[in-house]
């Protein structure tokens, strides 16, 4: 089999500015190479015959997979996109070396790709004092809004979520890790914490994660800094803005969508924001 590509250079395309994005190619890129991976291990066999080390099992479907896994992953990483596609055009010249390099990489891609099977899909960064607050939105808006498990939440005000003996920093990085969302719950205590201010910065640099800045309705959004100015904030009673986080859940993670059920968790999780605020008859 000679493995060829027509194309040239791999194209270099600017950094994801959308998330979901990231997530849903990466998510494409491991399919893909598990597919490649699976090829290789039932098909492929590398043998000695005549003194000759010779690649047995290659053809046209192995080679169309190898290329679109270069195809898809140019957009995520071209320095390893290039360097796959170069084992795949150079194939016949010392097939077995190009065989071992194509299975190494394809090894590391699946490393790096793999979703984390107990991944947690939100990570709650929010001040100790706004407990009953936090409690509700991920009770009445998550949960029973949404229908999330308590598992998919880390949130520090569940003491389970941080097991006796454990880092305290090194569990908040791990789990911030291993999550699609950073929702920031912004009040005036949150302000006021290092710690809130170093889960922020921390979620800030994470490129494959969602953040998500929810504001308490006492906070102007003009005591913000430069959050507001490069991320959209909402207000967590802005009824419109949990609609549209309602909708982007749904549409990520394939939920279907029952709005008599989230607008009357909506409604409660509001009034009862208002009420611990004093802010009845503002929303």
């Amino acid at each position: 089999m000679t493995l060829l590509h027509d194309g040239g250079a791999p194209i270099k395309i600017g950094r994801y500015s959308c998330t979901i994005e990231l997530l849903d190619m990466k998510k494409n890129i491991y399919e893909i190479a598990l597919e490649c991976k699976k090829y290789s291990t039932e098909n492929i066999k590398i043998i000695i015959r005549s003194n000759k080390i010779l690649v047995v099992g290659a053809n046209k479907n192995y080679e169309s997979l190898l290329i679109e896994l270069c195809d898809t992953i140019d957009k995520w990483n071209p320095k390893v996109s290039s360097l796959l596609r170069s084992h795949i055009v150079n194939y016949d010249a010392i097939a077995f070396q190009h065989q071992i390099a194509i299975d190494s990489i394809v090894d590391t891609i699946l490393t790096f790709a793999e979703p984390c099977i107990n991944q947690r899909k939100f990570f709650i960064s929010h001040a100790s004092a706004d407990k009953k607050i936090i409690e509700a939105f991920y009770e009445k808006i998550l949960m029973l809004g949404c229908g999330f498990q308590r598992q998919d939440i880390f949130c520090t005000l569940n003491h389970s979520d941080i097991r006796t003996g454990d880092d305290f920093r090194n569990e908040i990085v791990n789990n911030m890790k291993n999550c699609d969302y950073v929702l920031c719950f912004i009040s005036n205590n949150y302000k006021k914490s290092e710690v809130c201010q170093n889960e922020m910065g921390a979620a800030w640099v994470l490129e494959d994660k969602r953040l998500y800045p929810f504001k308490f309705p006492n906070v102007d959004f003009t005591e913000l800094g430069f959050i507001a100015k490069v991320k959209q904030t909402a207000d967590i009673t802005d009824k419109s803005k949990l609609d549209e986080f309602y909708i982007e859940l749904c549409q990520r993670y394939n939920l279907q969508q029952d709005w008599m059920n989230f607008n009357k968790q909506k409604e409660d999780f509001v009034g009862m924001v208002n009420d611990c605020l004093g802010l009845n008859g503002n929303n």
